[in-house]
């Protein structure tokens, strides 16, 4: 039951974001590695281009992160949600027996 809870399903935009991943990932390095053997040294224009690659592999991963967090929060919050549905449900129960309950002792001092 737990392992079942850590996993989860992928949704659309998770798939695309892998295919595109894959993508900047094969192609990044296919160009650096073109623009590498081209001048057959290191050169600005290669590390420019090495690191706006890795920025951007980077800025994929933290795409999908906060794809997961937000897919974790909109759970939590559906949790919320119903434990404060249960919370006011057991509040308006007390009320009702407190009620109940000055009612008799008035009741009661009546007498």
């Amino acid at each position: 039951m737990v392992l079942a809870s850590l996993w989860r399903r992928v949704n659309f935009f998770e798939k695309v974001l892998l295919l595109v991943g894959i993508l900047v990932t094969v192609v990044g390095f296919f160009f650096i590695n073109k623009l590498y053997t081209g001048e057959g040294h290191l050169s600005w224009a290669l590390l420019q281009a090495a690191f706006l690659w890795m920025l951007l592999i980077f800025l994929i991963i933290l795409t999908d992160s906060n794809e997961t967090v937000k897919e974790e929060l909109k759970e939590e919050i559906r949790e919320h949600k119903k434990e404060t549905k249960l919370l006011r449900d057991i509040s308006e129960q007390q009320l009702k027996e407190l009620q109940l309950l000055r009612k008799t002792l008035s009741a009661k001092k009546k007498r």
